[in-house]
């Protein structure tokens, strides 16, 4: 009944009616849960990620690398953001709030909702009065949180002091002269020969595997510099992380990043090299630029041998799974339990 459920729904009718191009998230989604990847891009069940290290990552990005649109994606409130419960509420009432189109409304204006939700997750529930509950909810921080969110009109709230933070990465960054060169920063007008991209989208119906496959792939990669003279193509992923510099190696197993640059490496052939007379004799090289907790920056360059590894790998793991669900519309169960090859 469970694959019925799954197979027969009117939103998976839909999906199938357009091509679909697999990101690094994506792809990542399916191989931990099928039927994760299945609510979040078949039925559309997203929740937008508010987690403090991902927005210090996006900010960071785009102070690096994109400065002049910060203001276009995100709005700086001058207290601190709340966190956990606080927020969670503050923004199931905003939700409220949206589906209601009346600006004049408040925070404070909410008191049933509030009560309601607090009941729903047994919060302050100890509390004699709901004058008491509602005091722990209807702090001026809070209240300025639900202000600044009818303000944002779909920004990313950050607060000063994340600002302080991601400012004080990306002079590290900058002050780095190796990653400069690396990310192009230190192009000169002399310098026609190399191009720099930031932040580009791109996709691609074609993957080095085999032709005519019914999907494709796109990602939003951080930096290309292309060198016309000397015929390199480097792609620079930014990466930024909690654990120790000298720990990120195993991040990239852990996160399958080498799934990311193995997607990225493509994308970038098909759209500066493959259609060039000379592409056999052009490089792609692949550097994940990464700045940890303590501000330390390490450019971990991609060898040529662990690329072509990686590529393999993208071939013989990851497209079987994509080609077995998506072929079949079956996202009931992770690839290895759907196909019976796991035995304790």
């Amino acid at each position: 009944m469970q694959t019925q459920t799954l197979t027969g729904s009117s939103e998976l009718e839909q999906f199938y009616k357009n091509k679909f191009y697999f990101s690094y998230s994506g792809i990542n989604k399916l191989l931990f849960s099928p039927r994760m990847f299945y609510s979040h891009y078949i039925l559309n069940e997203r929740e937008d990620s508010v987690d403090p290290h991902l927005v210090k990552g996006r900010v960071i990005h785009c102070l690096l690398l994109n400065p002049e649109d910060f203001d276009k994606e995100f709005i700086t409130i001058p207290s601190k953001l709340p966190s956990g419960n606080n927020r969670m509420i503050v923004d199931e009432i905003f939700k409220i709030y949206t589906e209601l189109a009346d600006e004049s409304l408040s925070l404070r204006l909410f008191e049933k909702e509030i009560l309601d939700l607090l009941e729903k997750i047994n919060l302050h529930q100890k509390l004699k009065t709901d004058e008491a509950r509602l005091k722990k909810i209807l702090t001026d921080d809070n209240v300025k949180y639900f202000d600044f969110l009818k303000k944002a009109k779909g920004k990313t709230l950050v607060d000063n002091e994340t600002i302080d933070y991601c400012q004080e990465s990306v002079n590290a960054l900058n002050a780095n002269d190796n990653v400069k060169t690396l990310l192009g920063f230190n192009k000169s007008e002399e310098d026609t020969h190399i191009t720099v991209y930031n932040e580009i989208g791109l996709i691609s119906d074609e993957n080095l595997f085999f032709n005519d496959a019914p999907f494709g792939f796109k990602g939003i990669l951080d930096n290309v510099v292309i060198d016309e003279d000397t015929k390199n193509l480097f792609i620079n992923d930014l990466k930024t992380t909690g654990k120790p510099l000298v720990e990120f190696p195993d991040s990239v197993d852990y996160y399958k990043y080498w799934i990311q640059a193995s997607i990225y490496y493509q994308l970038a052939f098909y759209k500066y090299i493959n259609n060039r007379k000379d592409k056999l004799e052009w490089t792609i090289n692949f550097t994940f630029v990464v700045i940890d907790k303590y501000n330390q920056v390490y450019p971990f360059q991609v060898s040529a041998k662990t690329m072509k590894e990686w590529l393999v790998d993208f071939r013989n793991l990851v497209l079987p799974v994509l080609d077995f669900h998506y072929v079949n519309k079956n996202y009931d169960l992770p690839y290895e339990l759907a196909t019976g090859t796991i035995k304790l």
